[in-house]
């Protein structure tokens, strides 16, 4: 009995300090991986208010959505807002039905992260041009697969659409070229599905012991060892075909997308992003993955020859309008509000001609 004692305090004391480990693994994961960007020089005129945008959206929190997978849960909070639709807003969704209806389409960016409502792309462009009702259907880590899901839903729901606008390269790119994608089209949290979704119990239970005393000790032992040049997690340099098929498949959702639009007498405009890794902008405040780097211009490169070659006029290459001294990129995507502002005026300078141009027609 005192040996089998003797084992079990061991066994407990084990276990605890692995899951000790393991949690102060997490929180060093937690401080390394996600630096408080509301202390960036993007911010220096109202740092107070930064920091309440990044609270905020600490607090968004999502829920399953058929088709295209997830979406945000409504919020209110002291700079967001989103709506029992899943929606980011900046106005009264109800107001407005008698004028045109612009419906904005894209990740995060779309979104609006590191901005208050009133700045986000679809703010700044409503409010340079308030003659239109303008949605924002922007999600976190949507890639233009996802965007389609949603624009066919929308027209399943026989909502209105006048203007449709899909702002897009990076999710693509960033979600689509780790290793662990092996199948296209996909989305983000497709490996996460097939773990977690249609397994048996012992599989959760295995996951759970997973999480609890291994996952982030194993993470911490990943980046020390970590050697990009020879255990990249991304694989579109390495892997040509999957690159030339990412970017092919983009074209065909854009192509697909304007086909639907219209096809219903409306506008449609696909957007190449800008991104931190292309083109000149400033980039000194940050530290970039040039590993990723990499990656996006294999994507990006591959779009731009694509766009030349396809000459559809309804496609504009806005992915170097970030460049020069201005401190813009809060990541290696993401923007704060002068950045938006820029995005929001060139689109509302095409859309306005090209809408010119549909009423001629």
């Amino acid at each position: 009995m005192k040996v089998i004692r003797f084992a079990l305090i061991n066994l407990i004391v084990f276990t605890l300090l692995l899951a000790g480990l393991n949690w102060v693994c997490g929180v060093y994961l937690r401080k390394a991986s996600k630096p408080d960007r509301s202390e960036l020089p993007n911010y220096d005129a109202d740092r107070e208010h930064a920091r309440a945008v990044f609270a905020d959206y600490n607090r968004v929190k999502h829920r399953y959505e058929p088709f295209v997978g997830w979406r945000t849960l409504p919020y209110e909070g002291k700079t967001t807002r989103i709506s029992k639709q899943g929606r980011r807003i900046h106005n009264d969704e109800n107001n407005g039905s008698n004028k045109p209806v612009v419906r904005f389409f894209g990740g995060s960016t779309m979104w609006g992260e590191g901005a208050d409502d009133k700045h986000t792309i679809p703010a700044l462009f409503n409010a340079m041009r308030p003659e239109y009702h303008v949605v924002n259907h922007g999600q976190l880590a949507y890639n233009t697969r996802q965007e389609l899901d949603e624009l066919i839903s929308i027209y399943t729901r026989d909502e209105r659409a006048d203007v449709v606008i899909f702002y897009d390269g990076v999710n693509d790119a960033a979600f689509l070229c780790p290793t662990e994608i092996a199948e296209l089209p996909a989305h983000r949290l497709v490996p996460m599905y097939r773990e977690k979704l249609y397994t048996g119990k012992s599989a959760i239970v295995k996951g759970l012991v997973y999480e609890i005393f291994i996952d982030n000790i194993m993470a911490v032992i990943r980046n020390i060892s970590h050697n990009p040049s020879a255990n990249s997690p991304y694989d579109c340099v390495s892997n040509p075909a999957k690159a030339e098929a990412i970017a092919e498949m983009m074209m065909r959702h854009w192509e697909m997308a304007h086909d639907l639009v219209t096809a219903r007498d409306g506008v449609f405009l696909a957007v190449l992003q800008p991104a931190a890794y292309i083109g000149s902008p400033r980039t000194d405040h940050l530290e970039l993955d040039e590993d990723l780097g990499a990656n996006f211009h294999a994507i990006y490169d591959r779009l731009k020859t694509k766009i030349a070659e396809r000459n559809h006029p309804w496609i504009i290459d806005l992915s170097q309008q970030f460049n020069g001294d201005e401190y813009i990129f809060i990541d290696f995507c993401h923007v704060s509000p002068n950045g938006n502002a820029i995005i929001a005026r060139q689109i509302a300078d095409v859309i306005s001609d090209s809408l010119l141009m549909a009423k001629r027609r």
